[in-house]
Parts: C-alpha cells; structure tokens; sequence
C-alpha cells in the first residue's frame, strides 16, 4: 500500500476550504476589534485635547485686558485692570509734626468774637492817670499822676455835655471827662493831655472854682478862666 506522501507545512495535513474561511472569519473581525478600540482611544485623547484648548482659551479672556465691540451698538467694553496692592508704610523714628487746623484757627478766632464786650468799673467823680484803648488806670484827686476827673458815665455811644473837655469809650461804657482841676494846684494845659506839674512857666495855677455861673468876671483875683456854659461854672486860673 502506498503511504500519502507529506505536505510542504511540517508535515501536517492540508486545511480544508471551511478551516480556511473560519481563519479568515476570525483574523478580521480581531483586525475591527482593533480598530474600534483604536478609534475610542483616539476619541478620549482628542476631547482631552479639546477641553484643555477651551480651558486655556478661557484663561486668557478672563487675564487680558481686551475691547469687544458689538456689530449691532457699536460699545466697547473695556475690562479693569488689575489694582495693584496698597503699599506697606514702614515706621520711622522721626518725631511727629503737629499742622494748625484751619478748623482750630476758626474756632480760636469764634471764641473770641464771641467774648463779653469790655466794662470797666468807674464812677462819677474818680480821677484816672491814663485811658487806654481797652482800660484806663484811676489815680486819687488831686494827686501828681492824676489828669482827669470823670463827670459822668454812661452806655457807649452816650453824648457827652457839649463842655466837657474830653470823653472817652471802653467796651460798653463811655466816659465823660474834666481836667482835675484842684484849687491852689498848677496845670500844664498846652500839650494832648493836661499834666499835673509844679507851679512855674508854662503852667497855670487854678485860683478858683465858681459853680452856677458862666461870668469870667465873676474871678475874684483875675479875669481869665476856663468857662463851661452848659453846665455852668468856672474855673479860674492865674499864671504861676
């Protein structure tokens, strides 16, 4: 009997024609196997893509400051900037400086506008040395440092007899003024103020004072004197 004789695939039997399509049934559907994992590795890989290009995209409209302009208004929105941080103010040992206040200086200046008016304390028939601007300074009658003699007081703004020799205002009081006249005492009349001095050139000597009168001849010694008409006396004086 004649023994077959071997094939050219190591000696194994031939495939059949049916073994031969399940080969080629099986090889192709693992080829789309394949395939479709590929393609859904493919699809995960390019969504991760995606998503980070849209994150990144994001990232810089929201960093950078740009202008969009609308087709339709024609406005343009313009985003901020970014505000830098405030700056940290570091402590010296330099003493402190103190600045005036317009508001303090107001009030200073209120406060003293504000003020009681000035009143000074004088009655008829004190003698004063001195009137100032806002005092004056008594003296006693009669005395070396005394000028005058105050007649009367009143409001500020009173009218003073039309004979008095001087008057003068401080704050809410005015007062109405005489020469301290003194009988027996000299006057030094020729300058603004009159001036208590000794009895000699350039001064007078009060001789005498007639009250309810306004006759220089009524002097008994002289027939010079100083007359006040308006309340009526006379004030005789001799050269000394």
């Amino acid at each position: 009997m004649t023994e077959p004789a071997p094939d050219e695939d190591g000696g194994r039997a031939p495939l059949s024609q049916q073994d031969k399509r399940a080969r080629v049934g099986a090889t192709a559907a693992a080829i789309a196997i394949a395939a479709v994992v590929t393609s859904i590795v493919l699809g995960i890989g390019v969504a991760a893509l995606l998503a980070t290009a849209g994150s990144d995209d994001a990232a810089e409209d929201i960093a950078a400051p740009a202008a969009e302009t609308t087709a339709s208004t024609g406005a343009t929105a313009t985003s901020l900037a970014p505000v830098a941080p405030p700056s940290v103010l570091v402590p010296t040992s330099a003493p402190p400086t103190t600045t005036a206040s317009a508001v303090g200086t107001a009030g200073s200046a209120n406060k003293e506008a504000k003020q009681a008016p000035l009143k000074v304390e004088v009655a008829a028939g004190e003698c004063l040395s001195a009137v100032g601007e806002k005092d004056v300074a008594k003296a006693s009658c009669g005395s070396t440092e005394s000028r005058y003699k105050v007649a009367s007081t009143g409001p500020a703004g009173t009218a003073c007899p039309a004979d008095s020799d001087s008057s003068h205002t401080v704050g809410e009081t005015t007062m109405c003024l005489d020469i301290d006249w003194v009988v027996g005492s000299c006057v030094d009349v020729s300058g603004d103020q009159p001036q208590r001095t000794e009895c000699g050139p350039g001064g007078v000597q009060v001789i005498s004072i007639l009250p309810e009168t306004v006759n220089v001849n009524a002097c008994p010694s002289a027939d010079r004197g100083f007359v006040y008409d308006q309340r009526r006396f006379v004030v005789c004086i001799g050269d000394r």
